[in-house]
């Protein structure tokens, strides 16, 4: 696993080593805000959050890399997580280590720097997608968690638990954004037995919903808003997230 990240940090350095450092910025962040998170049909916290994302995107826009971390306003959500990215045109590929070190989570929330296979809280996703371009605008994305908080009862084997979306926009205007989404859930490595996986209790439908988005003018500044509702067949749950792009 070490390897595989060095291999694709040394492909982003590689690829922007003969780019001039002139006029782009190749360091920035954002910070947003939300009145929950949801993530893959799951309610990760329910108490208003902070997000914020600091990274490095090379000159021609393809690779990113960056680090991720989410805080809840009550100090029980906390999660920081790397990322390492690449898009070209409509394809993309994305490689996340994600720490979720919320208080009383029930896996290991206190060892930052371990990642043993069957002690870790971290947990390795790569995610390959694909958006067609042109009048049918259809994405797709294959999510596969590789290593880490993915085991079975026993934790004696990665379930390589895999998350499958589409998403289609359906409404594009100057009032309203509309963008249809539908994913379900499987184990690639299932437990003998179980159809377990790390986003419920069988494969399943796990995330169905659409995300309403505009920017609002206040002033001589704009705000980019979203509304998120989302349910969860699996878990027998539904939820709406709010979301506001401060910068």
């Amino acid at each position: 696993m070490k390897k595989l990240f060095i291999t694709l940090f040394s492909l982003v350095a590689f690829a922007t080593s003969s780019y001039a450092q002139s006029e782009y910025k190749p360091v920035d962040f954002t910070l947003q805000l939300k009145n929950m998170h949801l993530w893959r049909g799951y309610t990760v916290t329910n108490t208003p959050m902070t997000a914020v994302d600091l990274h490095y995107n090379s000159k021609n826009e393809h690779f990113s890399a960056g680090v991720w971390g989410g805080a809840g306003f009550t100090g029980d959500y906390k999660e920081f997580d790397y990322y390492l990215s690449y898009q070209n045109k409509g394809f993309n590929i994305a490689l996340w280590d994600i720490y979720n070190f919320s208080t009383g989570a029930t896996y290991n929330n206190s060892e930052f720097f371990n990642y043993k296979a069957g002690e870790t809280g971290h947990f390795i996703d790569l995610t390959v997608g694909y958006k067609f371009q042109g009048s049918f605008p259809l994405s797709m994305s294959w999510s596969t968690i590789l290593y880490g908080r993915d085991r079975g009862s026993q934790n004696q084997q990665n379930l390589y638990s895999t998350f499958v979306q589409l998403g289609y926009p359906v409404m594009k205007s100057d009032i309203v954004n509309i963008d249809v989404f539908a994913a379900g859930a499987f184990a690639l490595n299932p437990e003998d037995g179980s159809k377990a996986n790390f986003y419920g209790s069988k494969s399943n439908l796990v995330s169905l919903g659409f995300t309403a988005s505009k920017t609002l003018k206040i002033g001589n500044f704009s705000l980019p808003v979203s509304v998120m509702p989302m349910w969860n067949p699996e878990l027998n749950q539904g939820n709406i997230q709010f979301a506001v792009n401060l910068f």
